[in-house]
């Protein structure tokens, strides 16, 4: 029996993925998806913290000064879905 789950093509590219389930949200105990780093160190958030930040004019424009480099993985969290709904299919 085949493992459906890794051979799906949205698969590729899972091991490009910088951030890990160690890397967790300053905001709260969520894994983190996105990494802003900064001149004086790194601020993690979860997609939830990450999106409510940058819906806010004056958390964009603390967030854009203290940013030289993005890392935005929230694109996981459609991989995800899409890979259970696959596994969930083959089950049944």
């Amino acid at each position: 029996m085949t493992n459906i789950v890794q051979e799906h093509p949205s698969v590729i590219g899972k091991n490009n993925w910088k951030l890990n389930t160690f890397d967790i949200c300053d905001k709260c105990s969520s894994q983190a998806l996105v990494q802003v780093l900064g001149k004086i160190g790194s601020l993690y958030f979860c997609g939830h913290h990450y999106n409510k930040i940058i819906k806010n004019s004056s958390g964009y424009a603390n967030l854009m000064g203290f940013a030289q480099n993005i890392i935005d993985e929230r694109e996981k969290l459609i991989k995800n879905k899409a890979i259970g709904g696959i596994w969930c299919m083959s089950i049944l």
